[in-house]
């Protein structure tokens, strides 16, 4: 019989849902962090080669640090709000689950991540949208097309966290040591 909506929405299942959801996060904020990096010295090694202008621009070498403060806020935190909320009221982690179901509830975790990304985005891009810096059809498929990429990324990270916690929830609380 499946539970209603307020009897999943309890601390038993905040809890590993926080968990699930905070490796996620921290996982891609590395991953960010680490691109960012990248393209910082890719820019800086293109920059000093003599560049399209044939000078140094410190903004251009920068400008994946930039890109990395966008990417938080459209992909990395609503993909950890979206594993919480999914692991937390959709599908929770409960130790009676096996294997099949914690993989299906760790898709349906990343789906809502995609789709919460998917929302942010749109939102992000609703502003050059309506000042007519693009058109509405090429912001429509880049929202779409980061949504799926999101879902494509973050599974994998999903179905790891997803089973992480789902070993933390059924190996219960350690036994008082007789010392």
């Amino acid at each position: 019989m499946a539970q209603s909506l307020q009897a999943r929405a309890t601390r038993a299942n905040a809890v590993p849902a926080a968990v699930a959801a905070g490796i996620v996060g921290i996982v891609m904020v590395v991953q960010a962090v680490l691109r960012a990096f990248v393209g910082v010295f890719s820019n800086l090694a293109y920059s000093s080669a003599g560049g399209i202008n044939g000078g140094y621009d410190p903004g251009s070498v920068l400008s994946p640090f930039g890109q990395l403060f966008v990417e938080l806020g459209t992909t990395v935190i609503p993909a950890a709000i979206g594993v919480f909320l999914a692991f937390w009221l959709l599908v929770p982690l409960v130790p009676e689950l096996r294997v099949p179901r914690v993989v299906l509830r760790s898709l349906v975790a990343a789906a809502v991540a995609a789709a919460l990304v998917l929302v942010f985005t749109a939102v992000y891009s609703g502003g050059s949208i309506f000042t007519g810096q693009q058109s509405f059809a090429y912001a429509l498929f880049g929202t779409a097309q980061a949504g799926l990429y999101t879902f494509i990324n973050v599974t994998p990270l999903v179905i790891l966290a997803g089973f992480l916690a789902w070993f933390w929830v059924s190996k219960g609380r350690p036994a008082a040591s007789a010392l």
